[in-house]
This record gives C-alpha cells, sequence and structure tokens, in this order.
C-alpha cells in the first residue's frame, strides 16, 4: 500500500464525508421519487443493510491488515482473477467519482453557475482534487475535520431555520408503499453506501491502529446515520413527498424553506460553503482510490504516471453522467445503485466466503503485504 498513515480519529471522521454529501443532496430526492413519503424508512433499512456490509469489510480487512481489496484478492484468488477484481475496482471508482463530483457541479450550475458552462464547472472540480491527490490522501483524510464539522453546522441551521414548519402528518401512513417496497427502495442509499465500503477496503491499510476497528466503524456509521437521516425525515415533514420527489438537489430545496432569522431569510451559499470540504473528501478519496486501483493491478510505480491521464478519463465521464440532470438521476435509479449493490455485498462476502474456506482468516496475514500491497 501506501507508507502513508491516518489515526483512528481521521478515520472515524472520513466515514461520514464518504456517506454524507450524495446521501443527503441527491438520494433522498430519488428515494422519494419511487416510495414517495416512505423514502426516510427505505433509507433506514438501506443504511441497517449496508452498515453489516461495511462490518464485513472491516472483518476481512483486519484478517489481512496490511492490503487492500486488491491485495486481499490476490492473496485469496490469485494473481489474474485480482486483477480483474482490479480493472472492477477501477470502472467502479471512476463512475463513483463522477457521481460524487455531479453532487457538486449541480450544487453549482443549478443554483450559482446558472450560466457557467458546464465542462468548466466539471474541468475546475477535477482539477481541484487532482490537486489533493497529488499532495497525498492523508493531506485529503486531514480536511475530514472540517467536512464533519461542516456537516454538523448544516443540520443545526438547518433544523433550527425549518423546525417551525414541521407537520407530522406528512408522515402518515407510514408505510404506505409497503414493506416490500421499501426494501427496493433501499438499494439507493445503498448506493452511498458502496461508496465507502469499497474505498474502506481500499484505505484501511493506512490506518496506523486497527485495533477494535469494527468497534470504531460502528460508531462512525451509528454518526453517519443520524446526521443523514435527519434530512429525509426534516425533508418530509417540511416540504412533504410530492415536493421531493420534484428537485434533483432536494436538500437545496430544503435549505430555501428555512429561515435561521429574520434577518438571514435564505442561506444556499452559507450552506454550500460547509457542503464543499465533505464532498471534497468524498470526490478525492475516490479519485485516490482510482489512481491505486491502476498502480495496484499494472505495478505501476510513479502515482504522477498515472493521477493525470486519469483526469481526461473522469472529465469526459462527469461531464457526460450529469449535463441533462435528468440523466443524472435517471443513471442514479437504475443501473448505478444496482451495480452498486452487486459489487460492494458480492465482492466482500465472495473474498470472506473462499478465505473461510481455505483457513485463511485463522492464520497472521500481518506480513502478507508482499507484492501485492506495493
Amino acid at each position: 500500500m501506501t507508507k502513508a498513515k491516518i489515526s483512528r480519529m481521521q478515520y472515524f471522521l472520513l466515514i461520514p464525508n464518504l456517506l454524507f454529501p450524495k446521501a443527503i443532496g441527491i438520494t433522498a430526492g430519488v428515494t422519494a421519487r419511487r416510495v414517495g413519503g416512505d423514502a426516510w424508512t427505505a433509507m433506514s433499512i438501506g443504511f441497517v443493510v449496508g452498515a453489516s456490509i461495511l462490518l464485513l469489510m472491516i472483518l476481512l480487512s483486519s484478517k489481512f491488515p496490511n492490503l487492500t481489496l486488491i491485495g486481499i484478492a490476490d492473496q485469496v484468488l490469485g494473481k489474474w482473477p485480482s486483477k480483474l477484481v482490479g480493472l472492477v475496482l477501477l470502472i467502479f471508482f471512476i463512475i463513483g467519482f463522477a457521481v460524487s463530483a455531479n453532487v457538486m457541479t449541480l450544487h453549482l450550475k443549478e443554483y450559482f453557475l446558472i450560466e457557467t458552462p458546464f465542462i468548466i464547472i466539471c474541468l475546475i472540480y477535477i482539477l481541484l482534487c487532482m490537486y489533493g491527490v497529488a499532495l497525498g490522501v492523508e493531506n485529503i483524510i486531514r480536511y475530514a475535520l472540517l467536512g464533519f464539522l461542516g456537516c454538523l453546522l448544516i443540520n443545526i441551521t438547518m433544523v433550527f431555520g425549518t423546525i417551525n414548519d414541521f407537520e407530522w402528518i406528512n408522515f402518515l401512513p407510514v408505510f404506505d408503499r409497503g414493506l416490500m417496497a421499501n426494501i427496493a427502495g433501499s438499494i439507493y442509499v445503498l448506493g452511498d453506501l458502496a461508496l465507502a465500503i469499497m474505498a474502506i477496503g481500499m484505505i484501511f491499510p493506512m490506518l496506523n491502529d486497527s485495533n477494535k476497528a469494527g468497534w470504531l466503524t460502528f460508531w462512525a456509521l451509528a454518526t453517519s446515520a443520524v446526521i443523514i437521516m435527519i434530512w429525509p425525515i426534516l425533508e418530509l415533514g417540511v416540504m412533504g413527498a410530492g415536493a421531493m420527489e420534484q428537485y434533483v438537489v432536494v436538500c437545496m430545496q430544503q435549505i430555501r424553506c428555512a429561515q435561521l432569522t429574520r434577518f438571514l431569510p435564505r442561506y444556499e451559499l452559507i450552506m454550500v460553503f460547509f457542503f464543499t470540504f465533505a464532498t471534497f473528501v468524498q470526490s478525492a478519496t475516490l479519485y485516490f482510490c482510482a489512481v491505486y486501483s491502476v498502480k495496484q493491478t499494472i505495478s505501476v510505480k510513479k502515482d504522477w504516471y498515472i493521477v493525470v491521464p486519469l483526469a481526461f478519463v473522469l472529465l469526459p465521464v462527469t461531464y457526460f453522467m450529469a449535463r441533462d440532470h435528468n440523466d443524472y438521476v435517471n443513471f442514479l435509479d437504475y443501473p448505478w445503485s444496482q451495480i452498486c449493490t452487486a459489487l460492494s455485498i458480492g465482492i466482500p462476502l465472495l473474498l470472506f466466503i473462499i478465505a473461510l474456506v481455505r483457513g485463511q482468516l485463522m492464520k497472521d496475514n500481518q506480513s502478507a503485504a508482499g507484492s501485492s500491497s506495493a
């Protein structure tokens, strides 16, 4: 892997940053289009399932603490199957970056920089993330503290700004679409959790103390669930399901409903300022994971041989994914969420079962880095 190390606190703060931006910005609206007022219950179900898979990933990674997900595949499946896993992860992280980046680009394009060509916004954001990756992932993760504080400030101001307009009647009837529809609708938040599951699979070897990493991850997920689930609950209570379904960036409509004081009736720009740090951490971390997927799959030594050329791939993917926001939402609805669910459940579970059958989970793999983690 890389010689960079992160502390337990940085690891704890990273997880909310990997989940928060897209979950509040886009996912709640996409879920509401499918299950209406049951968006919050469907997302809750998705969190439980996704958290279980992430904890399984942590259990698997803790048995191979010096290896990334690709390195684990090399140990469990062999050289050539691991290269296939690396290729799949590369494609996943490229598309995942574009999905994350367009959370920010659509905020800017649709609310602040309406006349600016969308490709320019995409280019500037990709260059920013590329600069962060060039400085090193440990520098990116340091921003997780600012991202987490920004998430808290957004939540506090949003709650106090909208609580007077909250209507409990908007929640009735609960499970209006039925349990099976809620389970099916939970697939959209699994798309967000899949980004964290795969990213943690790549970053886990950087953790300088993996003792009780499962509990640390559990509490990070619990914290993330609280600060994220506040949004669909408040959005439903304030705007109602009908309004949630109408907007791509539904969190901005919720912010437009907020009135903090008589003299600050709207604060979209302040919200985006707080929101930017977490989104940058999420996007740049996925960029880093894409770089290291290439590096470990084809054994490239120099990061710069990958970082800059990869930007030329990320730009068209990011631009064409969301130049029409309806195409972006339709892509998240199908097939992105389904792909995320299949990969985030399938890869960790497959590796875990094969390693268990081969008895590799019982071995001491502390020194199993070898060429796979180079």
